[in-house]
């Protein structure tokens, strides 16, 4: 099989500059922010750096599942949240309806990994083969193994991201377990022979040889003139990049807050070279900064 033969760089155009988000008022005080759940792995990686650089900030994170982190930043119980998905339409429409303003930041790009217990050796499907087993309509492996579904809770950005891009809005088969916890669905995944599930890359840090990790991709067809028809994808860092792996999710912190100037300092942190090299290192791509691709031997 061919391997996936190149890496995803953070070109930092100036790698000796200070990554103070401005003056110390910017880095000193509390803060709360709500991170959907999909992402904390990478969102409290990228606030304990922030902290260790400026101990007199006190950020207190909370996990949340996406659509209850978006309610309560409309209902103003948070004034900063860190989304797994952009606000969609609905979402959009009932924060102008009520004259709330935001901003809004682009801070990484993901995607939505479907995962099988690592005794699955069926590791490549079209798009639509996918659909049909989330949807209920294919049930069994090739080995005639029952295809066992986990999927996010209710209110999952990676449900959301997922029904969107591969299901067309379908809905999940009623047999598939719903997870609140991405990583209690990844463990069970792991432990369940013939388990199928989603979740956001932000959880496969350093557990990817325990699972299996599906691609994707469509015999004849190929994302563009670069590639070879019918090869198919995993969700690695740079066919994420490219958009040649169908479920991308794109990471957002959106804010209220015009006063506070931790919450400026730390989206400040966030969105600079620091900040983006941490969003790297976990999978992921970085949005603010420019990157390339390193090729690799491949086979």
């Amino acid at each position: 099989m061919k391997q996936f033969g190149a890496v995803l760089l953070c070109i930092l155009a100036c790698a000796g500059c200070s990554r103070e988000p401005g003056s110390r008022l910017f880095t000193k005080g509390k803060l709360a922010v709500q991170v959907d759940e999909a992402v904390v792995p990478v969102m409290t990686l990228v606030v304990d750096d922030f902290q260790r650089q400026y101990p007199e900030a006190k950020i207190a994170l909370t996990p949340v599942q996406g659509r209850e982190a978006v309610v309560n930043f409309a209902n103003d119980s948070v004034k900063v949240i860190v989304a797994g998905r952009e606000l969609n339409k609905e979402e959009k429409n009932a924060l102008a309806a009520a004259k709330i303003e935001y901003q809004e930041y682009r801070i990484a790009l993901s995607a939505v990994a479907v995962i099988a217990n690592r005794g699955v050796r069926d590791t490549a499907f079209r798009p639509g083969e996918v659909d049909s087993m989330f949807a209920g309509i294919r049930t069994r492996w090739s080995n005639r193994k029952v295809i066992d579904l986990a999927i996010g809770g209710v209110n999952s950005s990676a449900n959301e991201v997922f029904r969107g891009s591969i299901m067309k809005g379908s809905p999940f088969a009623l047999s598939a377990t719903p997870f609140p916890s991405s990583s209690d669905l990844v463990e069970y995944v792991r432990k369940t022979p013939g388990a199928l599930g989603i979740v956001n890359l932000a959880w496969l840090k350093g557990v990817t040889d325990e699972l299996s990790i599906i691609s994707m991709g469509t015999p004849g067809v190929s994302p563009d003139s670069t590639e070879p028809p019918g090869k198919f994808y995993s969700p690695a860092q740079a066919y994420v990049y490219q958009g040649y792996y169908p479920a991308t999710a794109p990471v957002y912190i959106y804010s209220r807050d015009y006063v506070s100037d931790l919450a400026t300092g730390f989206i400040s942190f966030v969105t600079s070279p620091a900040g983006q090299r941490i969003f790297v290192s976990a999978g992921l791509v970085p949005q603010t900064q420019p990157v390339r691709l390193v090729q690799l031997s491949s086979r």
